[in-house]
C-alpha cells in the first residue's frame, strides 16, 4: 500500500485580503478546458457569495483596528463662523466672522487606548479564522461536488457496459431460441433483465444531470453552465494497481493537529483574549483620564475692516483637565460583570468545542480506515465475481448452464463493480473530510 501522508495547509490569507480577489465575471472563465479539482477549488474561492462576503466582513474589521489606532492621535478642527442677530445691522454694512483652529489629545489614559486596539486586532483575529473555516467548507463542499460527478460518470460507463451486455444476452437467447434450445420464456426474461439495466443507466445519468449543476452552483456559477471535469487519473491508477494511499497517522496524532489549526478553535480563542481585553478596558474606564485641548481662534470681522494690529484680533488657549467618573448608577460595574459572565461562558464553549473536535477528528479517522478496507472488499468482489461470470458464460455457451444463473452472476459482477466505483469515491470523500476535521484542507 502507498503511505498517505498528510499536507499541512498554510493559512492563506492572501486569499483573504480584503477587495484583492473580487468574483470573476462568468464570461472571463475559461471552461472550454477540463477542469481539475484544484481549478475548480480557485474559481469557487473567487466567485462564492460566502467568500466575498468574508472579504468583506474582514474589510470592515481592518477599518475597526485602523479607528483604534487612529486614537493615538490628536484630533483637529477647523471651524468657521458667521453671525447676525437683532445686534447686527442687517444692511451688511458690517458683518461678524470668525474662524479657529481647536485640538484635542489624550495625555494619559491608564491604557485604554491600548486596550482597545488589542480588542480590535482580536477581533479581527476572529474574522480571520472564521473566514478560514468558511474557505475549508467551501473547499470540502466543492470536493465533494467533483467527486461525484467523477463517481456518476464512472457510473454511467459501467452501465452501459452492462445494458450493452443484456442486449447481447437478449439476441443470443433469441438465437438459441430459433434454434430449439431455449423456450420464449427465456426471450422475456433477458428482456426483463435488459430493461432493468436501461432504468439504471437512466438514474446514474440523471444523477449525473444533478452533479453537474451541483459543482458550477458551489463554484458561484450559474447551475446551468456546462463544465466538465479532468479524467481522474487517481482512479485510473487504482484500478490499475488496485491500491490507494492509506493513512499512517495515528488518531490522537490527528486530534493535536485538529487542536492546533482548526478554525473554529482558533477563532474562539480569539474571541476569549478579545473579551479578556474587553473586560480590562471597561476596568479602566473607572479610572481618570487627563486630555489637553488647544484653541486659536481669529475675530475675521474687526480684523478685516480694520487691516491692522493682527494680534489684537487673534486669541489662544491650552486646557489640560482631568476627568473620571464619581458615579454612575453602577453602570460600569454592571458591564464589569456582565463582561466577566460572557467571558465564563466563552470559556465554557471552548471547552465543549474542544471535546466536540475531538470526536469529530476520531469519526472521520475510523470513517477514513472503514473506507480504505471497504475499497479492499470491492476490489477482492469485482475480482470473484469476474471469475465466477467467466466460468457460467463458458457453461452457458456450452448449454451447460440455464439463462438464469448467467443472468444472476451478470447481476452480481454489476453489483460488484458498481460498489467498487462507490468505494473508491466514498474513500476519497471521507479522505477529504479528515483533512476538514483536522484544520488543514487546502
Amino acid at each position: 500500500m502507498l503511505r498517505w501522508k498528510i499536507r499541512l495547509a498554510c493559512l492563506c490569507i492572501s486569499s483573504l485580503i480584503p477587495f484583492a480577489g473580487l468574483a470573476q465575471n462568468q464570461d472571463d472563465i475559461d471552461l472550454s478546458q477540463p477542469l481539475l479539482l484544484q481549478q475548480c477549488i480557485q474559481i469557487a474561492v473567487e466567485n462564492s457569495t460566502d467568500m466575498r462576503n468574508a472579504r468583506i466582513d474582514l474589510a470592515v474589521q481592518e477599518l475597526g483596528v485602523k479607528d483604534a489606532r487612529a486614537s493615538y492621535y490628536p484630533n483637529i478642527f477647523l471651524a468657521g463662523r458667521y453671525n447676525f442677530s437683532d445686534q447686527v445691522d442687517f444692511g451688511f454694512e458690517r458683518e461678524n466672522y470668525d474662524a479657529g483652529i481647536t485640538g484635542q489629545y489624550t495625555l494619559w489614559d491608564h491604557g485604554q487606548r491600548e486596550a482597545s486596539f488589542a480588542q480590535a486586532k482580536e477581533s479581527r483575529a476572529t474574522t480571520v479564522s472564521r473566514n478560514e473555516q468558511i474557505k475549508q467548507n467551501l473547499i470540502f463542499q466543492v470536493t465533494q461536488a467533483y467527486y461525484d460527478v467523477l463517481q456518476t460518470q464512472e457510473l454511467v460507463k459501467v452501465s452501459e457496459e452492462l445494458l450493452a451486455r443484456s442486449h447481447e444476452n437478449t439476441e443470443r437467447v433469441r438465437a438459441f431460441v430459433e434454434a430449439g434450445i431455449q423456450i420464449e420464456a427465456d426471450i422475456a426474461t433477458a428482456q426483463v433483465r435488459a430493461a432493468n439495466d436501461e432504468l439504471s443507466l437512466l438514474n446514474n445519468r440523471n444523477a449525473l444531470e444533478i452533479a453537474m449543476a451541483t459543482l458550477p452552483r458551489l463554484m458561484g456559477l450559474n447551475p446551468g453552465t456546462l463544465v466538465t471535469v479532468a479524467d481522474d487519473t487517481d482512479y485510473q491508477q487504482y484500478r490499475e494497481t488496485g491500491q490507494i494511499e492509506t493513512a499512517d497517522m495515528t488518531v490522537e496524532e490527528a486530534i493535536q493537529q485538529a487542536f492546533e489549526r482548526r478554525p473554529e478553535f482558533q477563532e474562539i480563542q480569539a474571541r476569549i483574549r478579545q473579551q479578556e481585553w474587553g473586560l480590562t478596558l471597561a476596568k479602566l474606564e473607572r479610572l481618570p483620564r487627563l486630555n489637553a485641548e488647544f484653541d486659536y481662534s481669529v475675530n475675521l470681522d474687526d480684523y478685516l475692516r480694520e487691516r491692522e494690529d493682527f494680534d489684537r484680533f487673534r486669541q489662544w488657549n491650552a486646557i489640560t483637565a482631568l476627568n473620571f467618573t464619581i458615579f454612575d448608577g453602577g453602570t460600569t460595574g454592571r458591564r464589569v460583570t456582565g463582561i466577566e459572565l460572557q467571558l465564563e461562558q466563552t470559556r465554557e464553549n471552548a471547552s465543549d468545542l474542544e471535546r466536540s473536535i475531538a470526536l469529530d477528528v476520531r469519526q472521520a479517522y475510523l470513517n477514513l480506515k472503514r473506507a480504505e478496507r471497504a475499497v479492499e472488499i470491492s476490489n477482492t468482489q469485482v475480482r470473484n465475481a469476474q471469475l465466477s461470470l467467466e466460468v457460467i458464460q463458458g457453461r452457458f455457451e456450452q448449454e451447460l448452464a440455464i439463462l438464469l444463473e448467467l443472468l444472476n452472476a451478470q447481476t452480481e459482477f454489476a453489483q460488484a463493480l458498481t460498489n467498487q466505483v462507490r468505494a473508491f469515491y466514498d474513500y476519497k470523500i471521507v479522505q477529504t473530510a479528515l483533512l476538514r476535521a483536522m484544520g488543514v484542507l487546502q
